[in-house]
């Protein structure tokens, strides 16, 4: 069984439903929940794959764990087909396919920043009005994290593109040159 056929199969179908009903980005912000806490607490996912538990506890876990009692009804009734047809061991495969799918269909670029200690809010405002010129104008979704390992600087990665102008970095490219220029020399 082709686990990739069946996630981006059931992905599909709730995009398009989703998009039929105008609530797509409803959907993908409380699929984006859903997997942050799917993360957090290993807990749920040993719940919902648990043949003893029933349906309905099973969907009220899910409603909770997306937006409470505020999780749109295409969701709902997405999760309730999940778990009629038993495909509950997919879930997570499903809604990073629908990410996946919303993102290409919204044209949504994906991008990371990290740096070794906070930035102010108003560079990571002027970095991102860049990077939104850059892209002329489309949706640009940025995350940002702090490493200290880096040493300083940061490290700026959109798309398949990415940018290391951190000290850790520049370290390492400089050791491999030593390493380089000192081989030649023995």
């Amino acid at each position: 069984m082709d686990i990739g056929i069946i996630s981006r199969r059931y992905a599909r179908a709730l995009l398009d439903f989703a998009c039929e009903r105008a609530n797509e980005t409803t959907v993908y912000q409380q699929i984006e929940v859903l997997l942050e806490h799917y993360a957090q607490i290993g807990d749920i996912r040993r719940a919902v794959e648990n043949p003893v538990v029933g349906k309905e506890e099973k969907i009220k876990l899910l409603q909770n764990a997306t937006a409470g009692k505020d999780t749109c009804p295409e969701l709902t009734r997405f999760f309730g087909l999940l778990l009629e047809h038993k495909r509950e061991k997919f879930l997570v495969f499903i809604l990073n396919s629908y990410l996946f799918l919303y993102r290409k269909k919204k044209r949504i670029r994906q991008g990371f920043l990290v740096t070794a200690a906070p930035l102010p809010a108003e560079t990571l405002e002027r970095l991102k009005k860049i990077i939104l010129h850059f892209y002329r104008g489309r949706a640009v979704e940025f995350e940002t994290r702090v490493d200290p390992d880096i040493i300083g600087g940061g490290i700026l990665g959109m798309g398949y593109w990415r940018v290391d102008a951190s000290v850790a970095g520049q370290l390492q490219r400089v050791k491999k040159q030593f390493i380089e220029k000192n081989r030649r020399i023995v």
